[in-house]
């Protein structure tokens, strides 16, 4: 029959019970005393097309944010649903609410029996108040996690960061044990283990940088990834510590290093990972060494160590030293010891001892060479098909002498060195094997001096620099050649 004009509402008063400033407000977050104050208001100027969507709308709010609010309400006894669709509410005054039995009023009874054991909890160490108590039962009613449960979190929550926690950081931790599919306590118990773990192996990596301070959320999340989803254990990941050598350590600096560890090896536990990175060690160490003898200063860190484990496959260390050395005499680049070390094993060789050898008898044969060149007149260089030619002859058992010998006959050729190859094969045929036979046969004067040669005296002769580095010329000249 009668109702208020719409505009004289605004010139109306809504009245708030002192005891709600008191007993209510302190512990209520804004946005749900703003839903009460609307809500009231409402209550008091009816409005026919209110609805959650155009409360929402005029509070700048959501509707699920709305419907929190009530429902906080709902728990402390200050609001009742009275039907779900169309939504309606009952609001009751606090002053009512202190004198009417909760049962009466639609009180929860669960909430409030878990708010007791809240309370109990803590204690007279830490005085909860109402709001923290209406986050810890959002965890059952909107997580899904059974009250029991939900203080076993809490305990942990005492234990493991004191008293006076975070309750909007344990919220992480509930939603955690949601996730992780926690329904039962002994669910909550092994869930809460391992978190408590995260927890200790996080403050000791803090500790293990030299630095007092509490964890980031983001830098326990990063400990959880390293011992969960890559499945290193608690002493692997302080092990890895150790390798943070430059720059300021940091949670993301060790990620880099375990992230690599992870890549290059399946070490997982302590002592994998101690055996990995001394392993590792030991290589660049050796890496440094390697390019320090080749003359390649600008190939260090990671990219020579990656090098380094290239030229581990084709040869081991000791001959990788050999091919550096032949590679700093000439001013080579690393694809050139990569061939050099690869001609060498195609060779057969494979140990140091091989390769001084056959670099020892290189040398020797060139110097050999020259002589058979100065003796048949031959201008140029020894090259490979000369060594190959010199192989053969020695094969067939002839010493320097003897080829000096056959030499003089080729001096007036015009392709001396096959020339020299015909004769010889003509002495092999013949069975002339020592220089009275050859000298027999050569029609020259009786004069002729005996010359000294210095065959396969390798230990006797020292080598100069020109001498060695023609040598590394043809080495690695012969392993480009290889490699095409």
């Amino acid at each position: 029959m009668f109702e208020l004009d719409r505009e004289a509402r605004a010139f109306g008063v809504t009245a708030l019970e002192n005891r709600f400033i008191t007993d209510y407000l302190p512990a209520a977050k804004g946005d749900y005393v703003k839903v009460y104050l609307w809500g009231l208001y409402a209550c008091l100027y009816p409005q026919e097309d209110l609805s959650l969507e155009s409360m929402a709308k005029a509070l700048f709010l959501t509707v699920p944010e709305i419907e929190a609010a009530l429902r906080y309400w709902e728990r402390r006894g200050l609001v009742s649903r009275l039907s779900q669709e169309p939504p309606r509410y009952a609001f009751y005054s606090p002053a009512q609410r202190q004198m009417t039995p909760a049962a009466d009023l639609g009180v929860d009874m669960e909430y409030v029996s878990f708010a007791e054991s809240v309370y109990a909890a803590f204690g007279e160490r830490r005085k909860v108040n109402p709001a923290e108590i209406s986050m810890a039962w959002e965890w059952v009613k909107d997580v899904g996690l059974p009250p029991e449960t939900v203080l076993m979190l809490l305990q942990h929550c005492i234990s493991q960061r004191g008293v006076h926690f975070s309750f909007k950081a344990a919220e992480k931790l509930a939603v955690g044990m949601k996730e992780a599919g926690v329904t039962t306590p002994d669910d909550a118990e092994s869930y809460l283990q391992h978190s408590q773990m995260v927890h200790e192996g996080v403050r000791k990596v803090i500790a293990r940088m030299g630095k007092r301070r509490a964890a980031t959320d983001d830098e326990t999340a990063l400990y959880e990834k390293w011992i969960t989803e890559w499945q290193f254990e608690p002493q692997a990941v302080l092990d890895a510590c150790g390798e943070m050598t430059s720059g300021d350590p940091s949670f993301k600096y060790l990620d880099g290093i375990l992230s690599g560890i992870r890549a290059r090896s399946g070490a997982r536990t302590g002592a994998q990972v101690k055996q990995q990175l001394a392993r590792e060690k030991d290589e660049m160490e050796k890496a440094q060494e390697v390019f320090s003898r080749s003359g390649f200063k600008r190939l260090t860190g990671p990219a020579a160590a990656r090098s380094y484990e290239t030229l581990l496959e084709i040869q081991p260390h000791e001959v990788i030293l050999l091919a550096a050395d032949e590679c700093r005499r000439t001013g080579s680049n690393l694809e050139d010891m990569q061939n050099l070390l690869t001609a060498w094993k195609q060779r057969g060789l494979s140990n140091a001892e091989e390769v001084k050898t056959y670099i020892r008898e290189r040398l020797e044969w060139n110097a050999n060479l020259r002589e058979i060149f100065e003796a048949c007149g031959q201008g140029g260089k020894p090259e490979e098909n000369d060594r190959a030619l010199y192989r053969k002859w020695r094969g067939w058992g002839y010493d320097q002498e003897l080829i000096l010998c056959a030499a003089e006959q080729a001096a007036h050729a015009d392709k001396k060195m096959l020339y020299l190859d015909k004769v010889l094969e003509t002495w092999h045929e013949a069975g002339i094997m020592d220089i009275s036979q050859a000298r027999a046969r050569k029609k020259t004067a009786s004069g002729e001096k005996r010359r000294q040669v210095s065959a396969q005296q390798y230990a006797q002769r020292q080598y100069t620099e020109e001498e060695l580095l023609a040598v590394s010329d043809d080495l690695i000249e012969e392993a480009r050649k290889q490699r095409g």
